[in-house]
């Protein structure tokens, strides 16, 4: 299972520059658009590893771009800043950057919890929530990972606080089972999936694209297990009976 912040204790990376989509792969996002199905670019890059940290911890902040690596948030933003760029390179680059941070780019207003992450896809129109406060379960939890297990000293703190203030005093709607029909009649082919995690200083742990097949619902997703992007072994229901670290689910659909 793999934490959503995107840092690393001791790792510093480089920026890797944007060497443009590909004409390969800007024929998949073109077709994805015309069949309104972003699982198709989710599918291209399935078999690339995964790696995790792939992000600057450094500060001012270091662009990192790659269609070759993923962990799973790197995995989502940029299947969904393909797919609302219509094979754009101006378009892509910018839209990764306005999923990725907050409104400037910087270490500290980059979207290191998933529940920024999901809000800003929101606001951009990208996703839409499918869990609310009439359908699903909430619970409110006490933020502060990040700002308790990062000592960096080129972060402004005090955002970060106030970021995780924020989250903090918003209840997080999750489903916790797919089992209840109502549930599992809501959930569709393609629509991101985001696990809920245990601890009360984290928001979440994991985000994948549901996946169905043969009429069950499998995930789509950079895997820390496998060490590639792949279709999980195991349905939803079982990947979360399986990871005790997770205690439920939210449900965006792309706005196609």
């Amino acid at each position: 299972m793999v934490f959503f912040l995107l840092w690393a204790p001791m790792y510093f990376l480089n920026a890797q520059s944007f060497k443009g989509i590909s004409f390969k792969l800007r024929n998949v996002v073109k077709n994805s658009i015309s069949l309104k199905n972003p699982l198709l670019i989710g599918e291209y890059f399935m078999g690339a590893p995964y790696l995790a940290y792939r992000l600057s911890k450094s500060n001012p902040e270091k662009l990192y771009f790659s269609f070759n690596d993923f962990d799973c948030v790197t995995y989502l933003e940029n299947v969904l800043a393909l797919y609302y760029s219509d094979g754009s390179n101006i378009k892509f680059r910018e839209n990764l950057i306005n999923i990725r941070y907050i409104d400037s780019v910087s270490y500290e207003t980059r979207n290191h919890y998933l529940t920024s992450g999901l809000e800003k896809l929101v606001k951009l129109k990208f996703l839409l929530p499918i869990n609310n406060e009439l359908n699903s379960h909430h619970i409110q939890k006490n933020i502060n990972f990040l700002s308790t297990h990062v000592n960096n000293k080129y972060m402004d703190n005090s955002k970060l606080v106030k970021i995780v203030k924020s989250i903090s005093q918003k209840y997080i709607y999750y489903f916790d089972s797919i089992h209840q029909p109502e549930i599992d009649n809501l959930i569709k082919n393609g629509d991101v999936i985001a696990f809920l995690s245990s601890r009360n200083d984290l928001d979440f742990n994991h985000v994948g694209f549901v996946y169905i097949k043969n009429n069950k619902k499998y995930i789509l997703h950079a895997s820390q297990e496998k060490k590639i992007v792949c279709i999980s072994e195991l349905t939803i229901d079982k990947y979360i009976l399986k990871n005790k670290k997770i205690i439920g689910f939210q449900i965006y659909r792309p706005n196609i």
